[in-house]
């Protein structure tokens, strides 16, 4: 039995933003409402954390059996391909990014039809039928042939419209603020003439003339990278695209996709292959694709 005290309800972290504190908070009372030990060190003064060993072990942090078995299994591919996938905070941090990623996109991979159904709502014209979901993905890490980093999707949609091959990258965000980066980690990334920023940028046309250097900046610079890295994946395939998706009432990232708008070429998103989309609006089209149990679920726990 928890004693009272054992989380802050007001989710008071000295770097919380007004959205990752009412997130927080959200977090923290979901646990709660499923009796789930907090952690048991310094983290469990913040109720979004679970106890590691059982969150470890019940991997209550998704939402479906299926989803379970596949963050374990793409934890065990991580550990081949290089894949950034963080433990212990997969598993134990309700308020991490990469179960909300899991959480909306997991049941895909098993379902494919449903998967079509869910991307022709959100892209209409654009999809006839998916052909593969996968999750931290990058066609080629530290691959010059791209930007010879090891820059990744969060979830790579593979499709097919008549005989051509598509796909969309995707980048989630939940709680964070685009400042994780700091000036002085970004300046070390770009800095490296190995990497093929600037390649890709002034091939694709789609970047407004003298802007490279402020897109290096945080907190614009992960956008522009996870962008970038979708731009060099089109000379695989005949169409693609990448996706922003972020909760509406996030001001930190509302405001740095603005910011980033700011620096392209084209007013079109097709012609910049840039679709910033609001998380709640992912949430209701999947709605509207399955009546299951955990749809409702998703979006009660992680709607703001």
């Amino acid at each position: 039995m928890e004693k009272k005290g054992t989380y802050k309800s007001d989710a008071s972290y000295p770097k919380d933003t007004d959205f990752s504190r009412i997130a927080r908070t959200r977090q923290s009372e979901w646990r709660k409402m499923k009796k789930y030990p907090a952690d048991k060190g310094n983290l469990g003064k913040y109720g979004n954390f679970l106890d590691v060993k059982f969150a470890k072990t019940e991997k209550v942090n998704f939402l479906t059996e299926n989803i379970r078995y596949l963050v374990t299994q793409e934890i065990e591919n991580a550990k081949k391909s290089k894949a950034l996938i963080g433990e212990p905070r997969i598993w134990n941090n309700l308020l991490s990014s990469q179960p909300v990623c899991f959480n909306l996109f997991g049941e895909f991979y098993f379902d494919l039809n449903l998967a079509t159904i869910f991307f022709q709502k959100l892209f209409p014209g654009r999809i006839d039928k998916v052909m593969a979901i996968k999750f931290e993905y990058s066609p080629g890490r530290k691959d010059p042939k791209y930007l010879n980093d090891r820059s990744a999707f969060d979830v790579f949609v593979e499709y097919r419209k008549g005989d051509k091959r598509g796909f969309i990258g995707i980048e989630v965000k939940y709680a964070e603020s685009l400042k994780e980066e700091t000036q002085t980690q970004a300046k070390k990334i770009f800095d490296d003439p190995e990497k093929k920023y600037e390649h890709w940028a002034k091939k694709s046309k789609i970047f407004k003339p003298n802007t490279i250097e402020f897109l290096k900046q945080p907190p614009i610079s992960q956008i522009w990278r996870d962008h970038l890295l979708c731009i060099a994946t089109k000379q695989d395939y005949d169409d693609g695209f990448f996706v922003f998706l972020y909760p509406k009432k996030n001001k930190e990232c509302e405001n740095g996709v603005k910011s980033y708008i700011q620096h392209l070429a084209f007013d079109d998103e097709k012609q910049n292959c840039f679709y910033p989309r609001y998380l709640e609006d992912f949430f209701d089209a999947l709605i509207k694709s399955s009546n299951a149990n955990w749809t409702n679920e998703l979006k009660q726990r992680y709607e703001i």
